[in-house]
Order: C-alpha cells, then sequence, then structure tokens
C-alpha cells in the first residue's frame, strides 16, 4: 500500500513540475468570411519568436514564463494585426483566435497595423464563426455543455434550437421525430441502437467527452442527404492545447428510489455491474437448434427444461443505493523542436442510475358515438425498477506531422444498459372477465455496445493550397436481450388465491414461464475522401470549390427465440397441478422441471415459432458530389452543388411455419439539388435562403414483418416489407444577428414538403397491432426565433466589468404545424381513416429558455433552464376503431450551481433535474381534438422523480 502511495505521490509531484510554465495557442481566420488562414506567420514580440499556422490555422507557442505578451500576425494580402495584453499564467493555456482583414485596392502599397486587446479579439472571433456557416445550424460547445446539469448527450440536445428528446434519448428535430434525423460521430455515420425502430439512443455517450454538438438544419452537398428533421454531428473531444489529469466523482439521489427499497431479480451475473451479461441470462449450452426442438418428442423436451435448472426466477428486496458517477479523463502532448507534433486524450466514464416508475396502463373499447360512455377494458398498475448503466471510453490519437498534413485516430466504446423489473397488478379484463385479477412479473435486461473508430487525414497540397480530407471509419452496434422473462398469476377479485398463468396461442409472449432472447449484431464500413479548391472571383479570394465521394457498407444479423417452460401434461403423465399455486421464485425450481421424482409431470420446454422474426440485411451506399461556395459583390454568398446517393438494400427473412419467404433486393439512385444564398445586410447581420431535396429510407427493422410485443405499452409492433423511400423538398429562411460579447439573435420560418412519409400507424380490425406505413404525402411548416443575451446590455450598460454582464439569458422556441394525406391504408375505405391529423411524432411547439450567472473572479457560475414539448402523436390510430395515442405535454425545469476552488483546479457542482415532476402521461384521443379533453383517457400514466446530485472534479 505504501509503494502505491508514493506512485501517486511522485506522479502528481512530476505533473506540477512538468506544468510550471505556460502556452499561448490559437488559430487565424478570415474576418470576412469565417475561413481558416493556413501558412500565416505569428510573431512572438517579446521573445522575438515566429512560427508558421498549420493548415487549419493553428499555432502555438510554448515554455513560456507567467507575464503579459504580445503577439503578431500577418498573411499575404491582408492587414497586419497586433495583440496585446496576453496574460499567460504558469500551468494554462491561452487561447487566442486572430480575424484578419484582406486589403483592399488603395492599400495594397500601404502597411496597415492594427492593435486590439487579446480578450475582445477572441470575442469577436467566435462571432464571426458563428456568422459564416455554409448552412442554418445550431449548437452548443464543451464550455457551454460544462455550464448545463446535463448528464448525457441526449440532455444536451435539449438545449439546442428547435430541438427536444423523447423517451430521454430519441431527438425530435423541427418537432420531427427520430426517424428524420441522422447521427454522426466525428463525421462518421451511427447506425441505429434500436433492433425495432430507425432511432439513435443519444443517451449512450456522456456529454462530459463532447467537445461540441452541430445540428445541420438544411443540407449541402457535402452531408448526408438521408435527412428531414436534422443532422446530429456529435465531436468528440480531440487533442488539448495542454497536458492535464482530471477525476471527477459524484453521487445522485432520486426521490422516489434513493434509500428506500426496490425489488430484482435474484438472476444476476458477474459482470452487471459494467453493464454486460456475462452468460447467466442467456441460453444455457447444449439446448439443440429450433427445428430440432420441435422435432423433439414430449419427453426430451422434458429434458431440455432441466437445462434452465439455473436460471432463477425469484425475486428479492435489497437497499437502494445512490446514483454514482464517475470520470477519469488524461491527456499530454509530445513536442518536437518546441512544436506539437504527438497528442493522446483518453477518458473513461462510469454512471449507474437506479431509477423507479410508477404508473396506470389503461385501455378502453373505442366508441364513435360522443353520447356513449367508453368501457374501460383493464386497468393495471406498473411499478418499474432500473438499474441503468452507462460504460464509455475515449481514446484519440493526433499526428502533426508538418504544418500541411494531420493524421488522427478516434476511438469510441459505449455501453448502455437497462436492467428492468416489471411489478404488474389489477384487472385482466372488466367485460370478459370481471373478477379476475393479473398479477405478473417481467425481468428486461438489454445491452446496447457500441464500438466506432474514425482514421482521418488532413492535407495541404501544392503552391495552390488544395486541401485534401479523407476519412475510413467503422462502426459496430450489438444490441442484445439475453433473456425477456415472464411469470403471469390469475386469480379472483379480492382473494388471496392465485394461480400461474401460461401463454396462450393467441398471444405466445404472454404467460408463465416465458423466455424471449434477442441479438442484433449491426456493422458499418465506410470511406470517403473530399478535395477542396480555393480561388478567387471578382477580387475575393475566398470562394472555394468541394468535391467528394465515398461507400458505405451496413450488414445486420438479426436473431430470436421464444421459449416457454409449459406443464408436462400428455403422453402419458399427468402435470402436478399444485405447482401452479408456488411463488415465482419456486415454481420453476430445477426438481420441478421435467419428470419429477414424484412420477408427475413438471414444466416441458416448449419454443414458439414467430414468423419473420430472424433475418439478415445489408445496404451499400455511394456517394459523390459537387458544391460550390462563391462569394460576389462583397455581401453575397452563395453554397450550392448537388449530391448523388446510389442505395442497395437487402433483407432476407423466413416464416419457419410455413417456409414462407421474403426477399428484399432493391435500388435507387437519387440526386439531391440543394442551394443556400447568404447576404450579409452588415457585418453583424444575415438573411438566409435555402432549398434542399433530401430523403428518408425505410430500416431494417421496418421492413422485417417480425412482430414485437412491448410488455409495457402492450403493443404488438411489426414492419411491411412494401415500405418505399420518402422524399423531402425543404424550404428556409433565416434572419440572424450578432450583436456581439456571444450574444445572438435569429428568427427562421420553414416548409417541408414529404412524399410517402413513413409512419407508424395501429391496422384496422387488430385492435393493439401496429406497423410501418406510406402515407401518400405530408407537409410542415413552422417558425422558429432564438436569442441569447447578457442582462447588461438589456439595460444599456456595456461595460464587460458591469454586474449585469455576468448573467444571460437565453431562450429558443419553435411552432410547427403539419398535415398528412393518406389516399389508401390496407384497402380501406379512405372515409374511415384519420385524414386532418398531424404528421406521426410531429411536436406543434417547443421551448427551451434558460438564465446563466458567471463571476470568473469568485469562481461561482449557475443556470436555471427550461424545456416543454407540445402534445405528439405516439401512434397513430382508425377512424372509427382505434384513437390516435398522443404523448401530453409536460415541462421540465433543472437547476446547477458551481464552484471552482484552488485556482479553478477543483469544481464543486450541484444539479436538480425535472424540479417540476410532472407525470409523463399518454392519451388515447377519441374526440379527435387533438388535445387531451374530458372524453379522452389516459393510455399510460407515470409518475416522474426529482434527482438531486453532487460531483467533484479536480484537475491537475
Amino acid at each position: 500500500m505504501g509503494k502505491i502511495y508514493l506512485i501517486g505521490l511522485l506522479f502528481i509531484i512530476s505533473n506540477s513540475l512538468l506544468g510550471q510554465s505556460g502556452k499561448i495557442t490559437g488559430k487565424v481566420i478570415n474576418s470576412g468570411s469565417g475561413q481558416v488562414l493556413g501558412n500565416a506567420t505569428i510573431t512572438l514580440l517579446e521573445k522575438s519568436k515566429t512560427e508558421i499556422a498549420d493548415l487549419n490555422g493553428n499555432f502555438a507557442f510554448s515554455k513560456l514564463t507567467a507575464g503579459t505578451y504580445s503577439i503578431k500576425c500577418s498573411y499575404i494580402g491582408y492587414n497586419e494585426k497586433i495583440i496585446e495584453e496576453i496574460i499567460v499564467k504558469n500551468e494554462y493555456s491561452i487561447p487566442v483566435t486572430i480575424s484578419l482583414e484582406e486589403k483592399k485596392a488603395s492599400q495594397e502599397e500601404v502597411v496597415v497595423v492594427s492593435r486590439v486587446r487579446a480578450r475582445s479579439e477572441s470575442v469577436a472571433s467566435l462571432l464571426i464563426a458563428q456568422k459564416n456557416s455554409a448552412s442554418v445550424s445550431d449548437g452548443i460547445s464543451a464550455e457551454s455543455i460544462r455550464k448545463t446539469p446535463d448528464r448525457s448527450t441526449g440532455d444536451v440536445l435539449k438545449r439546442v434550437s428547435g430541438a427536444s428528446i423523447q423517451d430521454d434519448r430519441f431527438a425530435i428535430i423541427r418537432g420531427l421525430n427520430d426517424r428524420y434525423n441522422a447521427a454522426f460521430i466525428n463525421g462518421a455515420p451511427l447506425p441505429s441502437t434500436e433492433s425495432d425502430r430507425k432511432a439513435f439512443a443519444f443517451d449512450i455517450f456522456p456529454a462530459s467527452i463532447l467537445d461540441n454538438l452541430v445540428i445541420y438544419k438544411t443540407a449541402t452537398p457535402d452531408k448526408s442527404g438521408e435527412f428531414a428533421g436534422g443532422i446530429i454531428d456529435i465531436t468528440t473531444k480531440s487533442i488539448l492545447s495542454k497536458g492535464f489529469t482530471s477525476i471527477s466523482v459524484g453521487l445522485g439521489y432520486n426521490t422516489l428510489i434513493t434509500r428506500k427499497t426496490r425489488y430484482s431479480s435474484e438472476n444476476k451475473g458477474s459482470q452487471d455491474w459494467i453493464g454486460n451479461d456475462d452468460g447467466t441470462r442467456g441460453i444455457p449450452g447444449g439446448l439443440p437448434s429450433t427445428s430440432e426442438i420441435r422435432n423433439s418428442t414430449f419427453a426430451e423436451k422434458a429434458e431440455y427444461a432441466r437445462l434452465f435448472g439455473n436460471y432463477k426466477w425469484g425475486l428479492k428486496l435489497s437497499n437502494t443505493a445512490p446514483n454514482l458517477n464517475f470520470q477519469f479523463s488524461k491527456g499530454f502532448n509530445v513536442e518536437r523542436k518546441q512544436k506539437e507534433f504527438l497528442g493522446f486524450l483518453f477518458s473513461l466514464n462510469y454512471n449507474r442510475n437506479f431509477t423507479f416508475s410508477e404508473g396506470e396502463r389503461n385501455s378502453y373499447d373505442y366508441d364513435p358515438d360522443p353520447t356513449v360512455e367508453l368501457s374501460q377494458r383493464n386497468k393495471f398498475k406498473d411499478s418499474i425498477y432500473n438499474d441503468e448503466i452507462i460504460l464509455a471510453a475515449l481514446a484519440n490519437v493526433s499526428v502533426k506531422i508538418n504544418n500541411r498534413n494531420n493524421i488522427s485516430w478516434k476511438n469510441n466504446l459505449s455501453i448502455n444498459t437497462d436492467n428492468r423489473l416489471i411489478k404488474r397488478e389489477g384487472p385482466r379484463d372488466f367485460f370478459d372477465a370481471p373478477s379476475s385479477v393479473t398479477k405478473d412479473v417481467v425481468r428486461w435486461f438489454t445491452s446496447n455496445q457500441i464500438f466506432s473508430s474514425q482514421l482521418n487525414g488532413e492535407h495541404l497540397v501544392g503552391p495552390i493550397k488544395t486541401k485534401i480530407n479523407w476519412l475510413a471509419a467503422y462502426s459496430k452496434v450489438n444490441r442484445e436481450i439475453p433473456n425477456l422473462s415472464r411469470t403471469s398469476y390469475q386469480g379472483r377479485l379480492n382473494s388471496p388465491d392465485v394461480s400461474a398463468s401460461f401463454s396462450s396461442s393467441l398471444n405466445p409472449f404472454l404467460g408463465s414461464g416465458t423466455m424471449f432472447f434477442v441479438n442484433s449484431d449491426e456493422n458499418i464500413k465506410s470511406i470517403k475522401a473530399d478535395i477542396t479548391q480555393p480561388y478567387k472571383f471578382m477580387h475575393n479570394s475566398q470562394n472555394f470549390v468541394k468535391i467528394g465521394g465515398g461507400y458505405q457498407i451496413r450488414k445486420r444479423d438479426f436473431t430470436t427465440r421464444l421459449l416457454g417452460l409449459v406443464p408436462y401434461d400428455i403422453g402419458g403423465v399427468s402435470f402436478d397441478n399444485s405447482l401452479l399455486a408456488l411463488s415465482e421464485g419456486q415454481i420453476f425450481s430445477p426438481q420441478h422441471l421435467g419428470l419429477m421424482k414424484s412420477g408427475k409431470g413438471g414444466f416441458l420446454l416448449s419454443e414458439i415459432i414467430i414468423p419473420y422474426s430472424n433475418y439478415d440485411a445489408s445496404s451499400a451506399t455511394t456517394h459523390a458530389y459537387i458544391m460550390n461556395d462563391q462569394r460576389f459583390f462583397k455581401n453575397f454568398r452563395l453554397i450550392y452543388g448537388v449530391r448523388m446517393e446510389k442505395f442497395n438494400q437487402k433483407l432476407n427473412t423466413i416464416d419457419d411455419g410455413v417456409s414462407a419467404v421474403i426477399k428484399i433486393d432493391t435500388v435507387v439512385t437519387d440526386f439531391l439539388p440543394s442551394l443556400n444564398f447568404v447576404y450579409a445586410l452588415t457585418p453583424k447581420m444575415n438573411v438566409r435562403l435555402s432549398y434542399a431535396e433530401t430523403i428518408n429510407r425505410p430500416e431494417f427493422r421496418e421492413l422485417a414483418p417480425f412482430l414485437f410485443y412491448d410488455y409495457v405499452t402492450q403493443v404488438n409492433l411489426g414492419g411491411y416489407e412494401m415500405l418505399q423511400r420518402a422524399k423531402i423538398k425543404n424550404y428556409d429562411f433565416r434572419y440572424e444577428f450578432f450583436p456581439g460579447r456571444a450574444q445572438l439573435f435569429s428568427v427562421s420560418a420553414f416548409y417541408k414538403e414529404f412524399a410517402n412519409p413513413i409512419e407508424i400507424v395501429f391496422i384496422p380490425g387488430l385492435g393493439n397491432q401496429a406497423t410501418y406505413i406510406n402515407a401518400t404525402s405530408a407537409e410542415v411548416y413552422g417558425v422558429e426565433a432564438e436569442f441569447r443575451t447578457l442582462v447588461s446590455t438589456l439595460v444599456g450598460i456595456n461595460r464587460e466589468d458591469a454586474f449585469l454582464s455576468k448573467f444571460t439569458l437565453s431562450a429558443n422556441a419553435a411552432y410547427m404545424k403539419s398535415g398528412v394525406k393518406l389516399e389508401s391504408l390496407f384497402g380501406i375505405d379512405p372515409s374511415r381513416l384519420i385524414t386532418d391529423r398531424a404528421l406521426q411524432g410531429q411536436s406543434p411547439y417547443l421551448i427551451n429558455g434558460s438564465v446563466g450567472f458567471n463571476d470568473e473572479k469568485t469562481g461561482f457560475s449557475s443556470t436555471v433552464s427550461v424545456n416543454r414539448v407540445g402534445d405528439r402523436i405516439y401512434i397513430a390510430g382508425i377512424k372509427d376503431e382505434v384513437a390516435d395515442i398522443y404523448e401530453k405535454a409536460r415541462t421540465v425545469v433543472d437547476f446547477q450551481l458551481t464552484k471552482f476552488f484552488v485556482k479553478n483546479k477543483l469544481e464543486i457542482k450541484f444539479t436538480a433535474r425535472d424540479i417540476l415532476a410532472q407525470r409523463i402521461n399518454f392519451y388515447s384521443d377519441f374526440d379527435l381534438s387533438r388535445s387531451f379533453t374530458e372524453r379522452d383517457k389516459y393510455f399510460s400514466s407515470n409518475i416522474a422523480p426529482k434527482v438531486f446530485s453532487f460531483s467533484a472534479t479536480y484537475k491537475f
């Protein structure tokens, strides 16, 4: 133990000794366009030391003693600038972004030198970067993320203009649901994390690993054309300008479950604490294949049941520990000739959160006559206990060969696990069995494992500064449900006696002893390259043409098995009925499996065939594009071009019950033009106009007709092999004003025209069964507004040191309206369809707002934020048969308080999430009013918790 302490002490001392110097880092950009100026010359005046900026305009002066410095920046064809009052401290890296102005024709023979303070120069340069985006986009930086209570990337998304989150993990952009958005990490595509929907669960990535997050809302040819809401581009932290070590530990208190008793399954594995099932829950070794079990005798099936003798069905009660989060990060640089050469960043994040949700699940018989009272079918009380684990590791390496060549390798591994236990009690059917009650227990372990790796290079070639970027990426997603098991008991109302109930042919997922196994393995391999060539046009050198292309191949293998332990009461064997009264922890004990010692039958193993539940699928996408970014008449900018995407999709599946085969093999080529026009009204104001054509393709799961029963929602969801891609025409307008000091104001309007939009709807005549369909058409239009301002500005105070300058007020809001046109659906009369509803998943409005306080002198900062999203259709209904199910609006308020100590090395943070804790409600819109009224009924209603947490972070 003493040696460990000694090693730790030497590590801290060495870090301190190596850190007794400061550093100036920065970037040089064009003040008019925001484009980087590679090969600019930067001189440290006090040391007479000169550096040349690299291809991205970056430079650095290292090993500087504490003091005040000045630097001069020059570039051919630009006015020189001197940056003064750069205060360097030991162990700190001081960032400075320099913006240079192009020389006018009258200044060609004159040396113009401007002098500015470092602080004001960096703020002005931030404004330039925001103002000169090629497309309509919104984002959030690592610094802003640090000032919020956000734990995951999903939480961060709620802060971005026009964005919201569904189920705490799925992105909603401009009110459009998750399927209409695309997810990228470090420029590489992310596959769907869900086996049953086209979506990416953004709660997988901890907020702490993000460098920035940007949502592109309009298209440019150099980005994917498969989106309608937005492209969500996550950039993880890269190489920092200075080495560091950071350790963070936090504890959280959930008002509904922390320090209270909780139920969990006795069936646990040794690796549950890291979110991985070690095989404890999985199919035991030696179990025959599906076809072998189907052809086995009853006696053999009784022997197969014994293979599950080690599986524990019982429940245990325990006290719930506080939530825990831990993060360790380490970064260092290796210099060559006092210049950055090699950088490394590693981060390990661990979060364990215990949650509890209690609520109702209801169903009603629909009656279109508003005078008739709706008949309730069932009313269940659900108690859902969840042990959620997020384990994420990041490892990035970057090599700066010289000022013209960079290569980096970025790797991310994320494990996200939900270990749920669901207890359900209540009347089974008020109509057919009014005195019968059900008591169920479901054990539902789900694991998502994502590995993403990207190797990319940046190169500046030749005297005309041709820039070449390339990227090779690999992503792998494994989604596993090692055993979704259920025990079900039925009894009489007000009677303590209950008996185990077993599955019927109508719904094989329901009943005691059912075990459902799912495994989805998916990988994406992609490569792309871009060439950017600047050129001069109308006396402006900040124009460029960009061409590129790439190839992506994606593969998925999806397998399931549904097994059940059922009474052995056949083939001359008599089942021991006394077993049915045993508890869930005793009924399937090893001695009750197979033929028992008493000679009576226990339980044998049965396998239920689910049609089309196993499939393999692949897709191959080839893309190529050309884009021109052109500036003319000083204030005008035009970004235009076309993108070609050739898409080949394949899927193979079979119904083993009847040997029916479905094979899909389609090839579609799309040419997607886009145009972005920017007019600079003033140096601080822009007007943007945009038009683009994009697409939305069906996901593998949406094509496979396999039915999956969601126990929580009680809905059977299946795919539809005839789905077609949707095509979208997008029109956008935006006015934006950047008054300075990181403030902004913007107003946007947009219109989207869909052909063949993809939706989830109930199937006529099948009650709780839903599928994916192509509507004929749809349209979405709306407006967005965003502002971020200092409170001091509102009262006419412009001093940076004023007290009110420490307060930042920001808000964004969007109002959207949509409509769907349905000409035919499942061959039924269009008059029976709900044709005047909104697009499924479309929110009518969303609101984000926050008030922040930041005092650098005292180290205090605080943020209060609010988020609200309007009612939106969860599943679309059928007129006079099944009502639309809506997710009801709720308001979420978060708070954070932060204090720095020990020369800003120690950060103490307190957060309060979802302070209002409004109920999470879904309702059936029986009166078609598209809002909750007296006739409407709650489909589900759950209590939401308040979560309080403390964390401490030390950086040395």
